[in-house]
């Protein structure tokens, strides 16, 4: 037996939960919001039909600084987004201009999507529209303060709904859509397609977003520069066809300052149905934007809190919620005050100074990190057309300032003089960010991947069994599961997955912090576990995680861990099979990229006997391997059962001999240790429990068949009935099965045991 060292996990390591459509869904979620609604009505009544144009400059302005930013995110895939980029490249100085940059330039946009949606509100309830603002700006922060699920699990959701009602816009409007003459397009001339642009800016500022949450997106390196970019093009495309087509709907004369545009354009296309579907399209997108930005702001200023370029008071959590509390309160109760001066234009203006602000030293920064070559900045994604891409994206930012009204322009420039001041009294002396490469070379710890990747290789590959701790689940009966099956294979290695869920609101870093902290009952607990597993040889190890969900947390682990082969976990909470389909083990069933093994514990303390009903395909043979090495492991005896349907030709002896046959086939030289048993019935799971009870199993193992399909294990059928209705425990079995796999080769491959 090898020996094994127990202990806890590397600490640090945060959960890369989130993929590409995710990304989009956090820079899109922002970008089509209270921007497009509220300011494509400005943009016609100053540039006309050639608002299509100024917006789709504008995304070419943004495109670029969208490459800069990939590049960054993908050499220093760390949360924080340009904060993170530009200190790490130019020091807490810069950092302190640009921290407050994002800070306020978040603030004041939520200020102006406060006034857009109290604008909104008040078409559809008599109330006022600073009543509207205000009341969502109190809500917004209420529900941050407190963690509400809401905040993130309808983003998506919400993004999808808007890009389908303004696709269904565009397809009824174009043939309404009048003709483009050269005389009508630039009206007010083309220096006001120019001049617009300082104004609706902000509202592509969304795909920054994204890089602010690039330590929970995974395969960082493919994923960052496609949700980045790709928010910026789709975005585009999407600004430059509605200014299309609405202006050539309604002139910026026959429009509704109130309603907007859009709202007026789907009125004349598509009449009162049109517009209330616009309509609540509008004030949709103004909620989800305001949210969306009470919850960044606060994210940047909680990280300022925790540097100390603001007072740690920033960085206080919530005991009871796990949220950033002060941040929240100070970003939500800014964002309302903003509100209540009804400045859309103004407040949407200033925002934009700031953030062109930062993109400016965004673009500064990438050229410093080429030029300064550290071991430690390797992005996938490279900028192309260096140095002048970077250069001229910079100059142009700078430029857009100077077209600008004065009090943006002030404001902009205020900001810089008033950051410089703070840095010189307060963060020279308290911030805890250096710059240096050492303090993010130990933050960032690179060196953990290429070690678990080594442990896979000199181990032998998939050797790790993870038990991921859920609500309901029994640990007690998964560890003696998972160290009967260890026990049969030397190399093995038990997970322990210790994982809680925190709202969307709270940074995974602080989450992953306070979770490595803890120590109470289930810390006990999974120290007498492990120690329990110990003494009979079986390394156990633990890892803490924190996810803001379950089971996307539990699949960034298994992702995260090339050598995990099986995934070890309970039946949660329910049980019927209609609600199946919302559980968090269907996800981990269906998304899972190694084995599963789902637990129905009835009282499992002791292992002597084990069934295992085998039918055909690649999921039974999986839980015949299984049912073999817990046998194995814990000195049982292991039955496998063929249940056939009576008929006149039937000679059990012969299927004997044939389900002998089986066994040697798939376990080899283990098969001797196996009785074969087959049982003449009308019903399948009636004769399965007929054995069960008859020989009073301790444990019944069973994989979906060709028969008994992995869809049935979800919705019912045999293995769920079984499951319900078995007198012992019973171990439901998934094998992974790669997309692309031929079935011949899959069954091929099933012979091989369950790594």
């Amino acid at each position: 037996m090898a020996t094994f060292t127990m202990g806890e996990e590397k600490k640090g390591a945060l959960l890369r939960e989130l993929g590409v459509k995710e990304g989009l869904a956090i820079g899109l979620g922002t970008m089509i919001g209270a921007g497009i609604f509220v300011l494509s009505t400005v943009a016609a009544e100053r540039v006309g039909r050639a608002a299509a144009l100024s917006y789709l400059l504008t995304g070419m302005i943004c495109l670029p600084v969208a490459m800069v930013i990939s590049e960054l995110a993908t050499g220093m895939p760390r949360a924080g987004g340009s904060y993170t980029f530009i200190t790490q490249a130019l020091g807490p100085l810069a950092g302190s201009v640009v921290g407050p940059a994002n800070w306020l330039g978040l603030t004041f946009a939520n200020g102006f999507y406060l006034v857009a949606t109290g604008q909104y509100l008040a078409l559809f309830l008599p109330v006022p529209p600073w009543a509207g603002a205000a009341a969502t700006g109190l809500l917004f922060t209420w529900l941050n303060y407190r963690g509400a699920k809401i905040s993130g699990s309808v983003q998506y959701v919400v993004v999808l709904l808007l890009i389908a009602i303004l696709t269904l816009f565009v397809a009824v409007g174009i043939p309404q859509t009048a003709p483009i003459s050269a005389d009508s397009f630039a009206s007010h001339g083309w220096g006001a397609v120019v001049s617009v642009i300082g104004l609706i800016i902000v509202s592509f500022t969304g795909f920054e977003k994204v890089s602010t949450i690039s330590e929970e997106i995974k395969n960082p390196d493919r994923n960052l520069p496609r949700a980045i970019i790709g928010s910026v093009a789709i975005a585009t495309f999407i600004y430059a066809l509605l200014l299309l087509v609405a202006t050539g709907l309604v002139s910026s004369a026959e429009t509704d300052p109130q309603k907007g545009l859009l709202v007026e354009a789907a009125s004349r296309a598509a009449g009162p149905v049109g517009e209330t579907v616009m309509m609540a399209a509008a004030l949709l997108a103004t909620l989800s934007s305001a949210n969306a930005a009470t919850m960044a702001s606060s994210r940047i200023s909680y990280g300022m809190g925790r540097d100390r370029t603001l007072p740690g008071w920033f960085n206080y959590t919530h005991q009871k919620f796990s949220t950033p509390s002060h941040a929240i309160l100070v970003a939500g109760g800014l964002g309302t005050l903003l509100a209540m001066t009804g400045q859309a234009a103004t407040l949407a203006e200033i925002s934009s100074a700031m953030f062109l602000v930062s993109y400016t030293l965004l673009c500064i920064s990438v050229i410093v990190m080429r030029r300064a070559k550290p071991s430690w900045y390797r992005p996938a994604f490279r900028a192309p057309l260096y140095p002048a891409l970077p250069i001229v994206a910079g100059l142009v930012c700078l430029s857009v300032i100077l077209t600008m009204e004065t009090l943006s322009q002030i404001a902009g420039v205020g900001l810089v003089v008033l950051s410089l001041l703070w840095y010189v009294v307060w963060v020279r002396k308290q911030a805890v960010v250096t710059g240096e490469i050492g303090p993010l070379w130990e933050r960032e710890r690179p060196l953990e991947g290429m070690i678990e990747a080594a442990e896979a290789a000199v181990l032998g590959g998939k050797n790790e069994i993870t038990i991921p701790l859920l609500e309901d689940s029994e640990p007690a009966s998964l560890l003696e599961l998972a160290t009967a099956l260890a026990l049969a294979d030397e190399q093995a290695v038990i997970n322990v997955l210790d994982i809680k869920a925190v709202p969307m609101q709270t940074p995974l870093e602080l989450a992953q912090g306070w979770l490595e902290q803890r120590q109470g009952p289930q810390e006990y607990m999974l120290a007498q576990m492990a120690a329990q597993a110990a003494m009979r040889g079986v390394p156990v190890r633990t890892l803490r995680r924190a996810a803001h969900d379950l089971a996307s947390g539990i699949l960034a682990v298994v992702e995260s861990r090339p050598a995990t082969g099986l995934v070890l976990t309970s039946w949660h909470k329910v049980l019927a099979a209609s609600q199946v389909s919302d559980s968090i083990v269907k996800r981990i069933l269906e998304g899972a990229h190694c084995n599963v093994a789902v637990l129905r514990a009835r009282g499992l303390k002791q292992i002597k006997r084990v069934l295992a009903p085998i039918g055909g395909g690649p999921h039974a043979r999986l839980g015949l391997h299984l049912a073999s090495q817990i046998a194995h492991g814990d000195q049982a005896t292991l039955t496998v059962l063929r249940i056939l349907r009576p008929r006149r030709d039937l000679d059990v002896e012969t299927e004997i001999r044939g389900l002998r046959h089986v066994i040697a086939d798939i376990l080899g030289e283990t098969a001797s240790d196996a009785m074969a048993c087959v049982r003449v019935h009308e019903g399948v799971v009636d004769g399965i429990l007929q054995e069960a009870r008859e020989g009073e199993y301790d444990l019944l193992v069973i994989g979906a068949s060709e028969e008994w399909t992995l869809k049935n294990l979800l919705a019912g059928a045999v293995p769920d009935a079984v499951a319900n209705r078995a007198p012992c425990s019973v171990l439901m079995v998934r094998r992974y099965e790669p997309s692309g796999v031929s079935t011949t080769r899959r069954i091929m491959s099933s012979l091989r045991g369950w790594k």
